[in-house]
């Protein structure tokens, strides 16, 4: 383990060296990246990778999460890779704020696939998430736990959809040693 921190130590101390580009460079770099130019793309991820660690270190869900941290790394990495492809600079928009979503998002989607044993579709955990933080700022405006009527109104869903989610929330997975095969046999039949 004290291998892995020596790594993850010096590879963010060798990020302390790459600062961010002036505007007019990374436009210019996403002009070349557009053409193909592999070396472009190279820079203007690796005077991007420090943005990556802050992003992942502000989603809270990490500090939860069973993902370690280097992989969620590894994948905001790639997710800067990806949105690094697709910029095309508009109206002065810094290469950054183009690319955190793509980053979350990344990160998030790797958090919800190890979030529980049975994996939860990723519109699904949005919805749960979006849930989980809305009921935590009406309690904070209210002082008070809001009722499900409250939740679902300022959610703008109805009811039983929060029941839903809910269940997904406390779902445990069955064991296979506990599965009674006489009485499925019993209900298949009848």
């Amino acid at each position: 383990m004290s291998g892995a921190r020596s790594s993850i130590s010096g590879y963010l101390s060798g990020l302390h060296s790459s600062q961010p580009l002036p505007l007019e460079e990374e436009e210019r770099l996403a002009g070349m990246v557009q053409a193909g130019d592999g070396r472009a793309l190279e820079k203007l991820v690796r005077h991007n990778l420090r943005f990556v660690v802050s992003v992942v270190k502000e989603t809270p869900e990490w500090h939860h999460g069973n993902v370690p941290f280097e992989d969620l790394l590894a994948i905001g990495n790639e997710a800067l890779l990806k949105a690094a492809r697709k910029w095309v600079p508009r109206n002065g928009a810094r290469f950054a704020t183009y690319a955190r979503p793509f980053i979350v998002r990344g990160v998030r989607r790797a958090l919800d696939n190890e979030w529980s044993m049975i994996r939860v579709p990723v519109n699904i955990a949005e919805e749960i998430r979006r849930m989980k933080y809305t009921e935590r700022v009406m309690t904070q405006q209210m002082g008070r736990d809001p009722t499900d009527a409250e939740l679902a109104d300022r959610l703008q869903v109805h009811v039983t959809r929060l029941a839903d989610l809910r269940g997904f929330i406390a779902r445990e997975p069955t064991s296979l040693e506990s599965f009674n095969q006489e009485k499925f046999q019993e209900e298949s039949e009848e």
